[in-house]
């Protein structure tokens, strides 16, 4: 109860950001009702940064989105909270087994059209405190949104640069923002959200709030809204390897395809060697030439 109660302060009092950094963008992520939404929280710590890390989850209301409604889920001390708020009891979870990494990302399993609203990522590890607002929308069926590239495996060599495709198409009808999310999946059924790794959300894009892949991954056109939201993965590695998912959002739809990559290594050829021709020690004058030239 304490604990609730400190997080029903005053809204009004600003953050001390101090050195942390939340390197995720405020958006909005919409998802269909009964899937995995994966809502982002990236940061980054000082390293002169000593303190216990916090990491709170909260829900919020009001005109300005200035009142605490709910606390989600907390991080402090090591530990993890998740019970705390009965509407998502058993569906909402850390996606990072290291959050101290940077990675406060949590996913909200089952979503429903009651967890639509604004969400709020704040970090603190003292002197710094920062936050974040993420707006879940949550749609009752998918639209008209349709993505034509079918479920694949492609495979390249290591440092190669890989072609993930996902081409779309948009119904006239369709209004509002476009927005497009790349993820990496795990789990035995890819049921987890790993990483979100590349954004675009009202014609901007996202694509250094993954470190592993940070100024190797892009959108390959230049006019995404035409429909093509493929991307490039330069330089892929071994541990590339993995499930991908492409998601398309506009207005009421929402579709995705999961594409798989497999990065091979490669094998060194055979050693090759140079011919080269001995130097003599000696080279023979006139007089052993001519000698020699007697016995022939």
């Amino acid at each position: 109860m304490v604990l609730l109660l400190g997080f029903l302060l005053l809204w009004g009092v600003p953050d001390f950001t101090g050195s942390v950094n939340i390197t995720t963008p405020e958006q909005t992520i919409q998802e269909a009702q009964g899937e995995t939404v994966h809502l982002p929280c990236m940061f980054v710590l000082n390293r002169e940064d000593q303190g216990p890390l916090d990491i709170e989850w909260l829900r919020l209301s009001g005109p300005n989105d200035q009142v605490v409604d709910r606390v989600v889920i907390l991080y402090s001390a090591d530990k993890i909270s998740d019970d705390v708020y009965p509407d998502l009891k058993g569906r909402v979870h850390f996606t990072s087994h290291d959050i101290r990494s940077g990675d406060a990302s949590i996913n909200v399993t089952n979503v429903q059209l009651s967890d639509a609203g604004t969400y709020q990522c704040r970090v603190k590890e003292n002197p710094g405190t920062v936050n974040r607002n993420i707006k879940l929308a949550v749609t009752g069926f998918t639209g008209s949104v349709n993505i034509t590239t079918p479920e694949q495996t492609i495979q390249e060599a290591q440092g190669k640069t890989a072609h993930l495709p996902c081409m779309f198409a948009l119904s006239p009808d369709d209004e509002g923002p476009l927005f497009i999310d790349w993820m990496q999946l795990t789990g035995p059924e890819n049921e987890v959200v790993n990483r979100m790794f590349i954004v675009n959300l009202a014609d901007k894009i996202y694509d250094d709030f993954y470190q592993d892949m940070k100024g190797r991954v892009k959108f390959t056109s230049n006019d995404i809204r035409s429909g093509d939201a493929s991307i490039n993965i330069s330089n892929v590695q071994l541990s590339d390897t993995g499930t991908y998912q492409c998601g398309v959002f506009q207005g009421s739809g929402a579709v995705k395809t999961i594409i798989q990559l497999t990065v091979v290594g490669v094998k060194p050829g055979p050693r090759t060697f140079e011919k080269r021709a001995l130097p003599l020690r000696h080279t023979p004058g006139p007089r052993i030439i001519n000698k020699l030239l007697k016995y022939f």
